[in-house]
């Protein structure tokens, strides 16, 4: 377009100056033409390489986020090992989230405040939410085909623990704090118990839902108190006791799995106190001096005298015993 005005331009100022374009004239007018017109086919043709390389890197990046809060980095999708929202800031970070049809990592979280390391997913056994810091730590929470244990949390302020899924009894969001306390939630076929919660305020405890027998919404609060002692041929709860110093929840009885003298207070907690014939858990004990955790025994793996405090952390020692 440029060359064009500019041979307008050549042949007025000829006709303005009464020359009449020769043939010669004309020809270089032409060759001029010609000369612009290559020139800008050839800047266009580099604006348009610029401009698919900027189409192209903008393509690669659009689910990358960078700045100074949350950062996204290395989406990573295929049939063998997928990395989804990877995300790291000052604050929050997760790295190294893997997935595969064999050991699948997820939601794995490193942080200055909560970290969260060593999350496992096979057949066999799950780890998942494995949550180690300061302030909240969660260990060992274990899921396979039998017994599932799904976010345990322990900290001086809210413990969750015990929270246990299987076919038969599952209990899910077992939570224990100063506030709000939400323990024995079981939820099951037969039985199911939902939203039991704890706390100095409303207290809502044991509320049962099954096609049988319904109790809902059992609001209890004080010193001492003692409710909803349940007894059948099946799964007997007894002695069920809640108070601010010692708290003795969740006693269960049964032929299949039995839980008994679960003991929870601001000093010494006994958690997760498990007897059947397939995984015994005995003397688990929770405290901001010595904390033992995971105490297992059966004919299997057995487990023993796990203690984690401040000073000396002993992993879990699985000692192999013949039946």
């Amino acid at each position: 377009m440029a060359a064009v005005w500019m041979l307008v331009c050549v042949l007025t100022v000829c006709l303005a100056r009464d020359l009449s374009p020769n043939e010669i004239s004309l020809n270089k007018a032409f060759a001029l033409f010609r000369s612009m017109e290559s020139m800008l086919e050839r800047d266009a043709g580099e604006v348009q390489m610029a401009t698919n390389e900027v189409e192209a890197e903008a393509s690669r990046h659009q689910n990358v986020r960078h700045d100074g809060i949350n950062e996204m980095d290395i989406v990573r999708h295929n049939g063998v090992n997928e990395t989804d929202i990877v995300r790291h800031d000052g604050v929050n970070e997760t790295d190294n989230v893997r997935h595969d049809g064999v050991n699948e990592t997820d939601t794995v979280h490193h942080d200055g405040v909560n970290e969260t390391d060593n999350v496992h997913h096979d057949g066999v056994n799950e780890t998942d939410n494995v949550r180690h810091d300061g302030v909240n730590e969660t260990d060992n929470v274990r899921h396979d085909g039998v017994n599932e244990t799904d976010t345990v949390r322990h900290d001086g302020v809210n413990e969750t623990d015990n929270v246990r899924h299987d076919g038969v009894n599952e209990t899910d969001n077992v939570r224990h704090d100063g506030v709000n306390e939400t323990d024995n939630v079981r939820h099951d076929v037969v039985n199911e118990t939902d939203n039991v919660r704890y706390d100095g305020v409303n207290e809502t405890d044991n509320v049962f839902h099954d096609g049988i027998n319904e109790t809902d919404n059992v609001r209890h609060d004080g010193v001492n108190e003692t409710d909803n002692v349940f007894h059948d041929g099946v799964i007997e709860t007894d002695n069920v006791r809640l108070d601010v110093v010692n708290q003795t929840d969740n006693v269960r009885y049964d032929g299949v799995n039995e839980t008994d003298n679960v003991r929870h207070d601001g000093v010494n907690e006994t958690d997760n106190v498990r007897y059947d014939g397939v995984n015994e858990t005995d003397n688990v004990r929770h405290d901001v001096v010595n904390e033992t955790d995971n105490v297992r025994y059966d004919g299997v793996n057995e487990t023993d005298d796990v203690r984690h405090n401040g000073v000396n952390k002993m992993a879990i020692i699985e000692l192999l015993s013949l039946p």
